[in-house]
């Protein structure tokens, strides 16, 4: 029997920082050669190369023939000739505009099932994005939703029939745990205050744009100042500039603008992870989070708002606390909880490292992967 053939498509690669962006390249890596002949194609434009990540090298359509609205048609067709080159069986998109090119491209080359991705509780609601994820599901398309919460939210605001959405959450990665955990960076090293390394730091990882609603937790913050004077923020995480120029004028009001620590992006956030006291997730829409994953394998108290898929990975007072979203006081509380009782922080830590590796270990996630790739291939594809 020939391998699966199987195109990944999206329609641009920012960064290797993302969700969409590290569950692609972790699927270029680990699905087997074996089974599978993998191509790799980024419908537009490669942002920022990062050639030691990119171990598949991409097919940039944008380079060829431009990125420009006139040269949509020009790459829409060379991706369908590339799929009839390629005889490709299956193509799984990664973006909203990479599924529409795939649909399309799949149609004009007559091959290869589409799988569009379900990675949205409902808070990008642009009419593009709607009109391309309602139009999706009338030419056969199948679905991966990475969180219950995120199959529900395809259904209820787009229609996407609830058979055609295939639950697969995000994994546990070994490399990426290996290369943090193995070489941590201790807190005596971090590039913040001397009196911070001394003091209590929560800790947030997500990138610094509204939806992360690191509002309320900075409101929360100036909370738990109020009973742990050496409390810090350590914010990390790539900064959209006019929201983090919106925060800092926030903690300016607040009087707490030397307890939030602006550390940035960075590639693997558990090399940082394990000095956090208390790590937290405040977003108000998230369908599956890998910082909540990474918090848990590192043993961390952690605390998230009840949005989407996060109470999926964390149960309430057992692996750690769920709250309210956009509600400052109630997570403050548990924060403050768990700062004044380190112990049961150690508790929710085990028990969430436990949980994570149970349900969300690499192989078994490969697994259901591959189970799946072969369920939707019929003889008549080769």
């Amino acid at each position: 029997m020939q391998p699966i053939r199987i195109l990944y498509l999206i329609d641009d690669l920012w960064s290797s920082r993302g969700g969409s962006e590290q569950h692609l390249l972790w699927l270029l890596k680990n699905v087997p050669d074996s089974e599978f002949d993998k191509y790799f194609v980024i419908f537009s434009t490669l942002w920022h190369p990062e050639p030691s990540i990119l171990e598949h090298q991409p097919f940039v359509l944008g380079e060829r023939y431009g990125i420009t609205h006139y040269s949509w048609l020009r790459r829409l067709w060379a991706l369908s000739r590339l799929i009839r080159k390629w005889n490709i069986n299956l193509i799984q998109a990664f973006s909203p505009m990479g599924e529409f090119a795939a649909v399309l491209a799949s149609r004009l080359s007559f091959r290869g099932r589409v799988i569009g991705n379900r990675r949205d509780c409902g808070y990008d609601r642009r009419l593009k994005y709607r009109v391309i994820n309602r139009l999706s599901r009338f030419f056969g398309t199948q679905y991966i939703a990475n969180s219950e919460a995120a199959r529900q939210a395809a259904f209820r605001n787009d229609q996407t029939p609830l058979e055609s959405i295939t639950v697969i959450r995000n994994p546990v990665a070994t490399n990426r745990i290996q290369e943090g955990l193995l070489a941590p960076l201790e807190r005596e090293k971090l590039p913040i205050p001397p009196k911070a390394q001394q003091g209590k730091i929560i800790g947030m990882v997500a990138s610094i744009r509204p939806i992360k609603d690191y509002s309320s937790l900075i409101h929360a913050v100036k909370i738990v100042l109020e009973k742990i004077p050496d409390t810090y923020l350590l914010c990390v995480g790539e900064p959209l500039e006019y929201h983090k120029k919106e925060l800092q004028h926030l903690a300016n009001e607040l009087g707490i603008s030397e307890q939030i620590l602006w550390y940035g992006g960075i590639d693997n956030p558990l090399t940082i992870i394990p000095n956090f006291d208390v790590a937290v997730l405040s977003s108000h829409s998230e369908s599956f989070s890998n910082s909540v994953l990474e918090y848990a394998v590192a043993e961390r108290p952690i605390v998230v708002s009840d949005v989407g898929g996060l109470s999926e990975i964390i149960e309430d007072n057992q692996t750690g606390f769920v709250v309210p979203p956009q509600n400052p006081q109630a997570l403050a509380e548990k924060i403050i909880q768990l700062l004044e009782n380190p112990e049961l922080g150690k508790i929710f830590g085990k028990k969430a490292k436990e949980s994570v590796f149970e349900k969300y270990d690499e192989k078994k996630i490969l697994e259901q992967y591959l189970n799946y790739y072969k369920s939707l291939i019929n003889v008549g594809d080769f």
